[in-house]
């Protein structure tokens, strides 16, 4: 499913790293453009794993997995060649020369190490690291853990991560939490749910706050769903996306306004 652009917010607050004449329409705007970096590890590792599932074995091992993983994996990145993958055993590292991938995957240069497990009940898991790793306009280091499961057309996968990022506008972020992705191989649409806490720090110290996020994007659309950043005050604020390529943000303290969206 391509063309599904970066989405997950991670909000830079007011009062840590901010200048006191920033505005919350700053605030927001840094807040999407640091989401890059997190939704970009999701795609990563949504690429990595989907379609893992052995399905036709009664059992398999994580070698086995490996060897489909790496199978898949130099299908999916053009042009040809770009991606340079070995396989070892359960490890796998794939090494990005400007490749693009599914699901808006730009320009991705880099090394991923992965390492596959297989749960007795038959459940895959991928280790994902990666340092400086280039995707689209953001640069990632990848800590991720991500859970692959299938159930008919329905797929997810369940990512517990601790990664840091830079967002194509320069915006520094670190990030740590859980997050799920859901997509249908029979329809264009898929979801981002999850909670996370995320790390600022500036001459004044560092200070930790928590995200909320709940949204949907399908192919060729702009997103619908939710994301509400948490102040260390007890205040928050809330973006909204509607479909339309205009997200609308408002503060529990009532200001609010509105952040152009590179979409669909």
């Amino acid at each position: 499913m391509p063309n599904f652009k970066p989405l997950l917010l991670v909000v830079l607050a007011a009062g840590c790293g901010l200048r006191k004449d920033q505005t919350n329409v700053d605030s927001a705007e840094m807040a999407i453009d640091s989401s890059d970096s997190v939704e970009s590890e999701g795609n990563m590792m949504m690429a990595t794993v989907d379609g893992a599932d052995m399905v036709a074995l009664a059992a398999y091992t994580p070698d086995q997995v490996a060897a489909r993983i790496a199978a898949n994996l130099a299908t999916r990145w053009q042009p040809t060649g770009c991606a340079t993958i070995t396989q070892s055993g359960a490890n796998i590292t794939v090494v990005y020369n400007d490749c693009t991938g599914p699901r808006g995957l730009l320009h991705v240069t880099g090394e991923l190490d992965l390492v596959v497990a297989v749960a007795l009940d038959g459940t895959i898991s991928v280790h994902g690291t990666a340092t400086d790793l280039q995707v689209n306009l953001a640069t990632i280091s990848v800590d991720a853990n991500a859970v692959y499961t299938v159930s008919g057309t329905s797929h997810s996968v369940a990512v517990e991560t601790t990664g840091t990022g830079t967002g194509p506008r320069g915006n520094e972020i670190d990030h740590e939490g859980n997050y799920t992705v859901t997509w249908d191989s029979a329809t264009t649409c898929r979801t981002i749910s999850g909670h996370w806490s995320t790390e600022i720090t500036s001459t004044a110290g560092s200070a930790t706050r928590s995200n909320d996020v709940d949204v949907e994007r399908c192919i060729g659309m702009c997103p619908t769903g939710m994301i509400t950043h948490h102040f260390l005050s007890g205040a928050s604020l809330t973006v909204t996306f509607d479909g339309t390529a205009t997200a609308t943000w408002m503060t529990s303290t009532g200001k609010s306004g509105t952040v152009a969206l590179h979409c669909p």
